[in-house]
């Protein structure tokens, strides 16, 4: 079987340097000392932040407290005692160039600096390094992301397990083996996963070997493949799913499904809907055997007695409605419709406590009603933080994500409240909106919705 992997090493002050397009460098007469271990980005305009700092961090600042010897030199002093990785100093906010006091300092303090230049914002090194600390779980995630949609399309053209494996071999670059029970004993290198039924799949490829989940979530998938050589089984489910889409649509009559299949949940008090992707049908199935599947065109169908609980192991994303009389199922087949959208952008799943929010109202308007916020809201802000390195739009994601609470906006960016509240009058100068008003605040919720949503891929 695969084996646990070890705990990532953190990344180094060198590995930031060494990065191709990350953009950071060292500037002459700095401390050289690059191998120090990085444990996390910290961004702060405090001229004594040490109470916030736990040893190992890339301290990043533009200097808006550092402006005398004195400044600089209780800046440096307080990032020394507490165990500070180094300096990151982003030019052309405040200052054009490093000042020569904190140069002078981290010399003397033997603390490394490294230098920003205006297009290098922040947030790109602390995304490098919380994706360095967490390569592997973003790795399976990618993986997933790349795999599920592939796999989802061979179940749909009825492949056999050897054809769905060889799709999966394809994109993830290696090649898997499906062996009798016992087959692959012999090979101790070999990374195996059981699948109940069918024997054992084996991952055989170059370079790094893939995390167990992986391989789970394709033994799933193997199995479900072979579920759907039952002929029988899969015509039943469409069946089931071409009654559901027409109760839907309200060309049949809820009570006609009860005379139209057999199902035991239909005389229940209470029954729930769930949405999963296309294709899903065989996949579901194996995980709720008592529930009611229909493969619709577009989407998979489930009915099930009361609410169902749902975890994350078929790595799908699922929307459910609230349990309803069986006279108002084609009301919960939409409300699972309207869910599923939301979990197939977001990931995970949606139930129907999820549905009374504004990021549910704001999904199923067009796109182009919601331009105008994000035009005349963020993309100036956006704008000017990939020209000169601030942080404007990081700045005003954590104040919604705080409620507005400036105290807990402060604590969650490691700065002082006077920074935040200068950098909400600093967003509402270039915007003409005043953060602190909540009909202003929210406006800019939803321009951020609205702009994220644009940055997904088309079709999503």
């Amino acid at each position: 079987m695969s084996e646990a992997h070890a705990e990532p090493a953190a990344p180094t002050l060198r590995d930031l340097l060494e990065t191709a397009g990350l953009g950071v460098s060292v500037p002459e007469g700095a401390a050289q000392e690059l191998d120090r271990p990085v444990s996390w980005v910290h961004t702060t305009e405090m001229r004594d932040p040490s109470r916030y700092l736990r040893g190992g961090e890339l301290v990043c600042t533009v200097g808006i407290s550092l402006h005398t010897e004195q400044d600089c030199a209780t800046f440096v002093d307080a990032l020394s005692r507490a165990g500070a990785a180094g300096v990151c100093f982003g030019v052309g906010d405040v200052h054009d160039t490093v000042p020569a006091a904190l140069l002078a300092q981290c010399r003397l303090h033997g603390l490394p600096l490294l230098l920003a230049p205006p297009s290098v914002p922040f947030s790109q090194i602390s995304r490098f390094v919380a994706e360095y600390w967490l390569g592997s779980e973003i790795a399976v995630a990618r993986a997933t992301n790349a795999l599920v949609p592939e796999l989802l399309s061979s179940l749909r053209r009825h492949d056999s397990p050897r054809q769905l494996l060889d799709s999966a071999g394809q994109l993830l670059g290696c090649y898997f083996l499906l062996e009798p029970e016992g087959g692959a004993g012999s090979d101790a290198d070999a990374v195996t996963v059981p699948v109940p039924g069918l024997g054992t799949l084996v991952w055989v490829g170059r370079g790094d070997r893939p995390e167990p989940a992986l391989l789970d979530l394709i033994a799933r998938f193997v199995r479900a493949a072979q579920g759907e050589r039952d002929i029988e089984a899969a015509l039943a489910r469409e069946r089931v799913g071409q009654l559901l889409s027409l109760v839907e649509r309200r060309m049949l009559l809820p009570d006609a499904l009860s005379q139209l299949l057999e199902w035991p949940g239909f005389t229940a008090g209470e029954i729930a809907c769930s949405a999963w992707p296309a294709g899903a049908g065989a996949l579901v199935s194996m995980a709720f055997p008592d529930a009611l599947i229909g493969d619709a065109p577009d989407l998979c169908l489930m009915l099930t007695v009361g609410a169902v609980a749902v975890t994350d192991d078929l790595a799908l994303p699922t929307g459910h409605s609230a349990p309803v009389p069986l006279t108002d199922i084609g009301s919960a087949i939409a409300q699972a419709r309207i869910a599923l959208t939301l979990a197939e952008h977001r990931g995970g799943r949606v139930g129907p406590d999820q549905l009374s929010t504004l990021e549910s109202l704001l999904e199923q308007l067009p796109l182009a009603q919601l331009a105008p916020f994000k035009q005349l809201l963020i993309d100036p802000l956006a704008e000017l933080d990939g020209q000169r390195g601030t942080q404007h739009v990081r700045t005003l994601r954590v104040f919604l994500a705080c409620n507005g609470s400036l105290s807990e906006t402060a604590k969650e960016l490691f700065l002082h409240t006077n920074t935040v509240r200068h950098r909400l009058s600093r967003i509402q100068e270039i915007t003409g909106r005043d953060p602190l008003q909540h009909n202003d605040l929210t406006a800019y919720g939803i321009g951020l919705w609205a702009a994220d949503r644009a940055e997904r891929p088309a079709g999503l």
